[in-house]
């Protein structure tokens, strides 16, 4: 069996450069459209904690982007938290290493 060997660093370059590329600023009617088209079904586990993202955070501004894997990253850089999602594969929480790099990328614009 061949031992497949994953670049880190390169992938983490590669991510990056596509956040810095793709990464604006959110509206929150965006973010509530975005919302709607990620959980058709009330019911899915990350339809309330998406939700309460959102409404928690409402006065504040949000940055979305997409890396080079499709993976949709929303920030909120006022609270220091985001979300990231691949719509039909997965979600969860972005945790704190990534949230200095997307801050280092949102203050850099």
């Amino acid at each position: 069996m061949q031992n497949d060997h994953i670049d880190i660093g390169n992938m983490i370059k590669e991510r990056r450069k596509s956040v810095e590329e793709s990464i604006r600023p959110i509206s929150n009617a965006e973010l509530k459209t975005l919302q709607e088209s990620l959980f058709t079904d009330p019911l899915h586990p990350w339809a309330e904690p998406f939700r309460l993202f959102a409404e928690e955070n409402s006065g504040e501004i949000f940055s979305h982007a997409t890396t080079s894997e499709h993976v949709q990253v929303v920030y909120c850089r006022a609270k220091e938290k985001g979300i990231w999602f691949r719509p039909g594969v997965g979600i969860g929480i972005i945790q704190p290493i990534a949230l200095g790099i997307l801050r280092e990328i949102v203050d850099s614009q």
